[in-house]
């Protein structure tokens, strides 16, 4: 004898379980709250801290460079290289040699004759361009600003955790 097959009422198939509950979009919704207020300040964090080491790194890299050129003068000079030496004693001391003379002396073309003194100082020449340094830029969008806000992200806590929580409670069954 084979068994047969229960039919089912009208009752019955009223009590199967849906295959999607409405209560998981509460869920999902209140996960999603609460790992943003955890995740976003977090991820902020780590780009700001980017920002500084990147930031660092120019800063290092352009100190470097000028460590470098002070270097390759006070070696160039230890040797004595002669055009260094000659540009040195006509900067620093007003000597030149006997041999020359200085450009704008002799000539009285348009009736210029004076020289006009620059800057002595060789440092202007040894320090590399300034650099330009990256501004720090926020990410900004509405939830960022929620949950980053120290009034507002207390709230965005409080929601999520009720969205879980109303997701979480059971079905309503009727009374039959």
């Amino acid at each position: 004898m084979a068994a047969e097959a229960p039919i089912q009422t009208d009752a019955q198939s009223s009590r199967l379980p849906a295959l999607l509950d409405p209560g998981w979009l509460f869920v999902i919704a209140g996960l999603t709250l609460l790992l943003a207020s955890v995740l976003i300040p977090a991820a902020e964090q780590v780009r700001e801290a980017y920002w500084q080491r990147d930031r660092a790194l120019l800063v290092e890299k352009h100190r470097q460079e000028r460590m470098t050129r002070y270097q390759e003068f006070a070696t160039a000079l230890e040797s004595g290289e002669k055009p260094l030496v000659l540009a040195l004693a006509a900067s620093q001391l007003n000597q030149i040699p006997a041999d020359r003379t200085p450009i704008g002396v002799g000539s009285t073309k348009g009736g210029y004759t004076d020289i006009k003194a620059g800057s002595a100082s060789v440092f202007p020449n040894l320090e590399p361009d300034p650099i330009e340094l990256p501004e720090y830029r926020k990410f900004d969008s509405t939830l960022s600003r929620m949950v980053t806000n120290d009034k507002a992200r207390p709230w965005v806590l409080v929601v999520g955790s009720v969205l879980v929580l109303a997701g979480l409670l059971p079905a309503s069954r009727r009374r039959s």
